[in-house]
């Protein structure tokens, strides 16, 4: 419904009308002013009312205004009928716009415009509507419309178009003329020119024909009498045209069908559609249609042929075996577009006429079909001779093959009675043939015979099979038992008698089942085996667990001295730093004294480091072995990375004398690499193991320099930058880096190159790196130490990462090169991560909690949560440690001790933290509390979970006054272990027994990721894996606690 203005009414002539059809917008907006009918809004009622009529109107109507430029106005009905022309006849003068036809119409406006009305039915009129002259019908009327002075202002004409109708009219007419001519041949020869007269009758709908009959070559006609006619040389003879001159060039007399290359013009197109068997589309247009026959009826465009059709006609049409016949050449109406009507009409012209020659070449084909059959039959006669005697062949091998087959054959009737079985299962039944043929039906004879458990099942598939009507497969087993003799040892071996039955039913027609018949198989040695498999798995995994356990219980009972051991030689050191009082007497040693003591403290706690980097190699080594060791990737800068495990061992570099520096190879700065997604954890447990190994076999040689480059390429490093033979990866490794978790951003390689000035490695030696428990040669344990594990695991990181390792060695360096699999990180990603969620196996704790794992770093290591690549820190230092000596202050000293001594005692005895340890083993409880006391902390005690308890509830926590900032939880403990804890304690919270958050960290030497997760799951703030060091520690508990105070406080 249109919405229309109050005052205006639906007169969208005058007013801004709601609703209007796209059409009536287009001349409502029309740019009036340039038409001789002026600007809308001066146009007058008689105008208005007449424009608004035809619009409205659902029917084609054209309205044409003025005695002098006859103004064109329609209607959007009547817009499909102008083809082309429309919209842009809209406002134009008729006599130009339709200038082809104005000269038929023209008096019949001018008696319209003298007042009168006309009338008109299938007016023949030429329209240009698309790219020619169309010839089209109309039936119309044209009424006066009058001003308001009586006079004729303009014509209104109710039109339809009949130009489908005059046409089809016409073409049927057409069709009927051809049938009616055609239909007195008896014979070829008759057909071609009744085809040529009957065309000759449809002028206007096929302006030329060129007819050719297909027959058989002169010099093979007497073998083609003999033989199909689709295997004879074939040629065309022409047999005729219509309204095409005489002489024309197009027409051949004869031409070969069997070569299209030599051939001009549409005789080309004609071989093709004899040799395709379909209909060929020629064109004036694409050239197809030579312009000789394309002005055949006229050279002017209303008169020119643009398209023609040459078709081919067969003699069986719908026959796979088509027989052509004839080929007809036809051209189309140039008047009239070739639409679906026009193709049809064509394509039925086609069929009359393949029906016309099938009918009087059936009788032909009739006898030369029954001469093919002939023979086909007595081919097939001779043929079904040898079949049968093949068959009978083939049935005695078969025989024979059965009967001395392995596999038991049998078949049976509906009943089970047995028809026919062979040798070899009459020897798994333990049978003999006499006794199968008395046997009853198989379900009651076996029943004897299969073992009591399988019984039921046999007898419930063999229903099946003629009930169910399907094929079956069913291992079973025999009451009597299977022996063997193992060819290799010689050992009887026994077990039950399987077989395998496979077992299918022969169906009649009637849908009965005749017969039953299958295969038996002895699988009773598979099945011996598969429970032997069995067996070994389950003794396997069984032998697993406990060597898992045993691993477990020894890292853990390692773990646990080392940690005493660690702080204890902290405490020595830190003593130093302080004036010491024995039996309440200040003490001062000697400068000597003082350096045994530092170095004797030192050695402990590098042994103690030592000792822990074995425990984490085995550890790892037992992941690989179990395949669990899992590649986690997230999003760091490798630069990062290495500067990080050179300040991990910064102290120990120094006091080895040894020059460490990086370099950033120019391939990484040409490739524009910044943030990258790979596994940082596994990335830094290489580069530390290769680093450590450099150090190990730098620190007693003469010239102490260690360097790590790291490049980068989109290419699989070759090694030949670095001179390095990189180790064959062992086959079948998953590709990680196809993950959804690793994103969609370049892939590239990251490779590193640690050199060293070391005594360097010989050619045999080098075949023993990265090997299990393997080391260069025996003396490099008595000299360097190790356990041989470091390199083997390296390798396995690397090839997990998609990478290689490999050496390098001449005397006096040493070059170990990896390289992993990355991809650039996509930028708009999640945050870049902190360079402290990389875990590693290095000698430094670490700590794990819900956000990842975090290397615990002293003070002097720094923690600065990342670097920039631009300005990394150089390595070649020279600590210098100074302390009062003697009760002097002032005097320097230098000595083998870590940077880590002073600094981290000034900063640890800034704070002031409430800790409560709970462990039960007296030496460390003892020793971890002493170190935390000199740190500024104030230390209680429990011995396990259940005093835990009971102390939160005398604690701020519980609504008490006794201060605690901090639980150091450890997990293994007698009466109530630290799992068990800190479930009660995250439920006194949820009951609000407990009022706040208490920050709990796990101090644990279970260190297997496993291990760390139940803690975590169990609701342990942080888990710290011994052993570690308290100067580490501190700032791990400080941050802890603020974390809770800030999300408490937010």
């Amino acid at each position: 419904m249109i919405q229309h203005d109050e005052q205006g009414g639906h007169d969208w002539t005058r007013y801004v009308v709601r609703g209007l059809s796209d059409w009536v917008e287009y001349v409502r907006e029309f740019n009036w002013g340039c038409t001789p009918v002026g600007p809308m809004e001066s146009w007058s009622s008689e105008l208005r009312q007449a424009v608004m009529g035809i619009m409205n109107n659902p029917k084609p109507r054209v309205l044409l205004w003025g005695k002098e430029h006859y103004t064109f106005i329609h209607n959007e009905a009547s817009a499909p009928l102008f083809g082309k022309k429309h919209p842009d006849c809209l406002g134009q003068d008729a006599s130009v716009v339709f200038a082809e036809l104005w000269s038929e119409i023209q008096p019949a406006v001018a008696s319209v415009f003298a007042g009168k009305t006309f009338t008109a039915e299938r007016m023949q009129l030429p329209m240009e509507r698309q790219d020619f002259i169309e010839t089209t019908f109309w039936d119309f009327s044209l009424l006066p419309v009058l001003g308001h002075d009586g006079t004729v202002v303009g014509l209104l004409d109710e039109l339809f178009e009949a130009t489908q109708l005059v046409r089809g009219a016409r073409r049927r007419d057409a069709i009927v003329r051809i049938s009616e001519a055609i239909r007195p041949a008896r014979t070829l020869q008759q057909l071609w020119p009744n085809i040529l007269k009957g065309c000759d009758q449809a002028v206007d709908d096929i302006p030329f024909v060129e007819l050719y009959s297909v027959e058989d070559m002169d010099t093979m006609a007497e073998s083609a009498s003999s033989s199909s006619p689709n295997l004879s040389p074939k040629q065309a003879v022409c047999q005729g045209t219509v309204r095409l001159p005489k002489g024309c060039g197009t027409v051949a007399r004869t031409f070969k069908l069997e070569d299209d290359e030599s051939h001009p013009g549409i005789l080309k197109s004609c071989v093709q559609a004899w040799r395709e068997r379909r209909q060929v589309m020629l064109s004036l247009k694409d050239g197809t249609l030579p312009l000789e026959l394309a002005n055949s009826q006229g050279t002017d465009r209303r008169s020119q042929v643009r398209r023609a059709l040459v078709k081919p006609l067969l003699s069986l049409p719908g026959e796979t075996d088509q027989n052509v016949v004839g080929i007809l050449v036809v051209g189309l109406c140039c008047k009239c577009p070739f639409d679906e009507e026009y193709s049809l009409w064509t394509h039925l012209l086609g069929e009359i006429l393949e029906k016309a020659a099938t009918l009087i070449s059936l009788p032909e084909e009739r006898r030369r079909a029954q001469k093919i059959a002939d023979e086909i039959h007595d081919a097939l006669t001779q043929q079904l001779r040898l079949t049968t005697l093949e068959a009978e062949k083939s049935e005695a091998r078969f025989k024979r093959m059965a009967e001395s087959s392995p596999t038991g054959i049998f078949r049976f009737d509906a009943d089970g009675k047995p028809l026919h079985v062979n040798d070899a299962y009459l020897d798994m039944l333990g049978d003999t043939r006499e006794g199968n043929a008395k046997r009853r039906p198989v379900a009651d004879t076996l029943s004897d015979r299969v073992h009591p458990e399988d019984l039921d099942r046999f007898i419930g598939v063999w229903t099946s099979v003629r009930e169910d009507k399907a094929p079956v497969t069913i291992e079973y087993r025999l009451r009597r038992p299977w022996k063997s003799i193992d060819r290799a040892t010689g050992q009887e071996l026994n077990g039950d008698f399987w077989l395998l039955a496979v077992a299918y039913p022969e169906i009649e027609p009637d849908g009965t089942v005749s017969s039953v018949q299958g295969w038996l198989t002895d699988i009773s040695h598979r099945k011996f085996l598969e429970s032997l498999a069995v067996q070994r798995l389950e003794d396997a995994l069984e032998n697993k667990r406990q060597t898992e356990n045993f691993i477990d219980m020894t890292s853990h009972e390692m773990r646990n001295p080392l940690s005493a051991i660690l702080q204890s030689a902290d405490s020595i050191v830190s003593t130093l730093q302080t004036e010491m009082t024995i039996l309440g007497e200040n003490v001062s040693l000697s400068q000597e004294t003082a350096d045994e003591i530092l170095d004797a403290s030192q050695t402990i706690i590098l042994c103690a480091q030592h000792q822990k980097r074995i425990t984490d190699d085995i550890l790892t080594l037992s992941k690989l072995d179990a395949s669990l060791l899992t590649i986690a990737p997230d999003t760091v800068q490798p630069p990062t990375l290495v500067s990080k495990a050179l300040k991990m061992y910064e102290g120990e570099i120094s006091r080895a004398g040894i020059s460490a520096k990086m370099c950033v190879e120019p391939s990484y700065a040409e490739l524009a690499v910044d943030w990258v997604v790979l596994d940082s954890s596994r990335f830094l447990q290489v580069v530390i193991n290769l680093l450590t190994n450099a150090i190990k076999f730098t620190q007693f040689s003469d010239k102490r320099e260690i360097r790590i480059s790291l490049g980068a390429s989109y290419q699989t490093p070759s090694g030949q930058h670095h001179k390095v033979k990189f180790i064959d990866p062992r086959p079948a490794r998953p590709i990680h880096t196809e993950r959804a978790e690793w994103g969609d951003g370049e892939e590239l390689y990251l490779q590193v190159a640690v050199s060293d000035t070391g005594r360097g490695l010989s050619e045999e030696e080098m075949k023993l790196l990265f090997q299990r428990f393997q080391q260069a040669s025996p003396k490099t344990y008595k000299q360097y130490g190790g356990s041989g594990l470091g390199l083997f695991i390296s390798r396995e990181l690397c090839e997990l990462q998609g990478g290689q390792i490999g050496v390098c060695s001449c005397e006096g360096k040493t070059v170990l090169t990896f390289f992993v699999k990355a991809k650039r990180h996509q930028p708009g990603a999640n945050r870049r991560p902190s360079m402290h969620s990389c875990a590693s196996a290095s000698a430094s704790p670490t700590v794990h909690d819900r956000g990842g794992s975090t290397i615990l770093m002293d003070a002097t290591n720094g923690n600065k949560d990342s670097y920039q690549a631009a300005d990394l820190p150089k390595f070649g230092l020279q600590p210098v440690l100074k302390a009062p000596v003697n009760g002097t202050s002032g005097t320097e000293m230098t000595a083998n001790v870590p940077p880590i001594s002073k600094a981290n005692i000034t900063r640890t005895t800034s704070g002031n933290l409430d800790v409560l340890i709970v462990e039960d083993n007296a030496i460390n409880q003892k020793i971890m509390a002493q170190q935390l006391r000199k740190a500024g902390c104030t230390v209680h005690v429990a011995n396990h979970g259940l005093e835990c308890l009971n102390f939160l509830d005398q604690s701020v926590f519980c609504g008490s006054t006794t201060p605690l900032s901090v639980v150091l939880l450890d997990l293994e403990m007698p009466t109530m272990d630290g799992l068990t804890c800190i479930r009660h304690i995250r439920e006194y919270q949820r009951t609000g027994k407990i009022v706040s958050h208490v920050p709990v960290i796990a101090v644990t030497a279970n260190a297997r990721s496993e291990q760390i997760s139940v803690a975590l799951a169990a609701g342990m703030d942080q888990v710290v894996t011994k052993p570690f060091r308290i100067p580490e520690l501190m700032p791990q508990m400080r941050g802890l606690v603020k974390e809770v105070e800030r999300m408490e406080g937010g």
